[in-house]
C-alpha cells in the first residue's frame, strides 16, 4: 500500500469515526503527535558501522561473485536482439559452459535453430510457445537432451518469456 492509499484510508476512518467537526479535528491533531510521542532510538555502535560500511561501498557490476554465489542483477543487463523480435538477456555466458538467459519473444516468432551441445532445460514464464507441435504455456518446462537440435520454436499469439538454461 503506498502512503497516498494509506492517507486516504485514514482520512476516510478518521470522517467515519468523528460525529462532528470538532472531534475530526481533534482525532487528527492527536494522529499527527503520535509521531513525537516515540523515545528516539540510538543503533547500536556496531549497527552503525555496518550499515555505514555498507553505504560506503562502491556500487555492484551487473554480474559479480560474493562469498562463493555468482550474481546477475537483471536490471544492469542489457537486451541484446538476436532476430527482429527476438531479444535475449545473458545472466551467464560461459562459451565453453554453462548458459543462463531470458529470452524474450513477440508474438507468433520463429526462434533460429540451434543445437545443444550441452542439456538444454527452458521454463516458459509467461506467455504461449509451441516446441515442435507441444503447445506450451506459461509454467511449462522442457528439457533438451545434449546432441539434440530445435527446429521448430515458435512463440504463440501473446509472445513468450522464458528462462534457459544450458549446462
Amino acid at each position: 500500500m503506498s502512503t497516498f492509499d494509506a492517507a486516504d484510508k485514514l482520512t476516510a476512518l478518521v470522517s467515519e469515526l468523528a460525529e462532528t467537526e470538532d472531534e475530526r479535528e481533534l482525532i487528527e491533531l492527536a494522529l499527527s503527535m503520535l509521531a513525537h510521542s516515540v523515545e528516539p532510538v540510538v543503533p547500536s555502535a556496531d549497527l552503525r558501522e555496518r550499515v555505514l560500511a555498507r553505504a560506503l561501498q562502491s556500487p555492484r557490476e551487473a554480474r559479480f561473485e560474493a562469498d562463493g554465489f555468482y550474481f546477475a542483477r537483471g536490471t544492469g543487463i542489457d537486451w541484446v536482439e538476436i532476430a527482429p523480435g527476438i531479444r535475449i538477456k545473458w545472466l551467464l555466458g560461459n562459451p565453453d559452459g554453462p548458459q543462463t538467459a531470458l529470452i524474450e519473444m513477440g508474438p507468433n516468432l520463429a526462434f533460429p535453430a540451434h543445437p545443444h551441445p550441452e542439456i538444454e532445460d527452458l521454463y516458459l514464464i509467461s506467455g504461449d510457445a509451441w516446441v515442435g507441435d507441444i503447445p506450451m504455456s506459461a509454467g511449462d518446462y522442457c528439457r533438451a537432451p545434449a546432441g539434440t537440435a530445435h527446429n521448430d520454436v515458435r512463440s504463440g499469439p501473446n509472445g513468450s518469456l522464458a528462462l534457459v538454461v544450458s549446462r
